[in-house]
């Protein structure tokens, strides 16, 4: 298969682009407008009332700002391109219930990783305006982590039982994470990287996302649960 090696400057290059290529700049592009959305409305801004002092309800306020800035960065990009969103298709993770401090605190310090690991594709599509954004998000994203690790560094040290409970929580979580990233043998996924709008196949960002998530379980103590059996399967095959 051969890679498109070029780069699209702007919405007026895009509208000059196989139509393959625009419907995959589309997708990607949507799915960032769909999700930043959802997940500043069901765990961000929810969070700023369960924050437990006022220095984190300062921080959290930055960061759900952050978050809703970052829908409103991609769904420019989507005008500018034509392209419609339904903010009902969402990722997984989005679904789940968050109703505390600590599931928040787990939410930021594993979840946001994943949109890490996404940004790192794109920071250099070859549309470049989305590559433009990835960029200017990067930084904000990995404050989002450091917030979540900074929660639950004080949690644990605040009280002991906080380790079985942050470790329930992330057997919760982590499988719901693992989706992030879509099926192993995805269509979308190969025009995405035949375009060079992202670099590499789910499977390599997954395997990207869980060596990172081992990483912060590690510095934290905690206990990440196994990697779920088709997972497990998909990464020792490919």
């Amino acid at each position: 298969m051969d890679k498109f090696n070029g780069k699209v400057l702007n919405a007026e290059e895009f509208k000059k682009m196989d139509l393959e290529y625009r419907d995959a700049v589309k997708k990607v592009i949507v799915s960032h407008v769909a999700n930043e959305l959802k997940g500043a409305l069901v765990f961000d801004e929810p969070a700023i009332r369960l924050a437990p002092t006022p220095r984190y309800k300062w921080l959290v306020s930055r960061n759900t700002m952050q978050e809703f800035g970052h829908h409103i960065l991609f769904l420019r990009l989507a005008k500018d391109i034509g392209a419609t969103w339904d903010e009902k298709k969402t990722l997984t993770l989005f679904d789940y219930p968050m109703k505390e401090w600590i599931e928040f605190g787990v939410i930021k310090a594993f979840g946001d990783v994943a949109e890490l690991v996404e940004l790192d594709d794109l920071i250099d599509s070859s549309y470049v305006p989305l590559a433009n954004v990835a960029k200017e998000t990067y930084p904000e994203e990995k404050f989002h982590v450091g917030l979540g690790k900074e929660i639950l560094t004080d949690l644990i040290a605040e009280d002991k039982n906080n380790k079985k409970i942050i470790n329930q929580k992330l057997g919760e979580l982590f499988p719901l994470t693992l989706q992030f990233f879509g099926h192993a043998k995805s269509k979308n996924n190969e025009l995405f990287v035949k375009w060079s709008i992202k670099k590499r196949s789910n499977t390599d960002m997954r395997r990207d996302y869980i060596n990172r998530v081992v990483e912060i379980a590690e510095s934290l103590n905690l206990d990440l649960p196994p990697v779920p059996k088709e997972y497990r399967e998909e990464l020792e095959s490919m």
